[in-house]
């Protein structure tokens, strides 16, 4: 067991095991009628190689269908309906060249949908409009095409919308898991004391898929597991990020404080508080439970 471990790290340090991800990626992309199903089990159970990010998960998402003879026919499509809804913003004069880019996403699905509202200050009162403006902008900052942009926005943000009623188990388990891992349990007992759990951001952060908190080289890899089929990935995020910073938590005895500490994360922490997500979420095999679907569904390990 020991010299497969350290055979298996020996292969991850040195690259090898990218090399092998990447290899497999292409073979499940050059399939005439791509196999979606092997798509969403290669997200769970691996790292997908940024280069194929976004091709697979416009995939995933229904950006592009399985069917590679039909891309360039549905990509004209799409392109083209972009091109229409932002020149109705245009027209309608609610976007200009100062507005931001998620905000310009944002009104184009409203309008899209037709529920764009009147005031300008509706967009910031509405919690899901929030939560697609962290997606967006999260997703503003993996690509520079705008279509891209907005489809992976759109869809992505209308798949997630599913795991919303979820998201009061999501904090209760993120409360038993952070349980079970803060081995003295200082840390909760601390947080318990201050009344930080009740203040803190946890619907805020699982609304936005951790896209305002995370650094965009660190978040993706999180999406990866939930455009697979898993949110349960968003309960072991939480819960590494409070033991990641677990000391400075410790020694800080206003709730404020704490709050605003642990708002947006530091980019150099991003890929620790990713890499020990993924482990514990791997070692309750959460990888291993989901529902085998043509489309992104409920993950049934929650």
């Amino acid at each position: 067991m020991e010299e497969r471990n350290f055979r298996q790290y020996y292969y991850e340090k040195f690259g090898f095991r990218v090399v092998e991800e990447k290899k497999s990626v292409e073979i499940l992309l050059k399939e005439h009628h791509l196999d979606i199903e092997k798509l969403r089990q290669f997200c769970l159970r691996f790292t997908l190689p940024a280069m194929y990010r976004l091709v697979v998960w416009k995939i995933l998402l229904g950006v592009l269908p399985a069917s590679q003879s039909s891309q360039k026919f549905v990509l004209e499509q799409r392109t083209q309906q972009y091109k229409d809804l932002h020149h109705g913003l245009k027209l309608l004069k609610r976007i200009d060249s100062n507005s931001l880019e998620e905000e310009v996403l944002l009104k184009m699905f409203l309008l899209e949908q037709g529920c764009l509202p009147f005031e300008e200050s509706n967009l910031k009162k509405d919690d899901g409009f929030l939560s697609f403006l962290a997606i967006a902008k999260g997703v503003c900052s993996l690509t520079d095409d705008n279509v891209d942009q907005y489809w992976i926005s759109t869809k992505f943000f209308t798949y997630f919308k599913k795991f919303h009623d979820n998201f009061p188990v999501l904090i209760d388990k993120t409360l038993v898991c952070l349980k079970k891992e803060d081995s003295d349990l200082k840390l909760l007992n601390h947080l318990e004391q201050h009344d930080i759990l009740s203040s803190l951001p946890l619907i805020s952060w699982f609304r936005s898929c951790f896209a305002d908190v995370l650094p965009e080289t660190s978040f993706e890899r999180i999406w990866d597991k939930v455009i697979g089929g898993s949110c349960a990935i968003l309960v072991y995020v939480a819960v590494c990020i409070f033991l990641t910073f677990k000391r400075p938590l410790l020694s800080m005895n206003n709730t404020d404080d704490m709050v605003k500490y642990l708002r947006k994360i530091p980019a150099d922490c991003g890929d620790k508080v990713v890499n020990e997500a993924i482990e514990l979420w791997q070692k309750n095999g959460c990888h291993m439970m989901h529902p085998k679907s043509e489309s992104p569904a409920l993950d049934k390990s929650i």
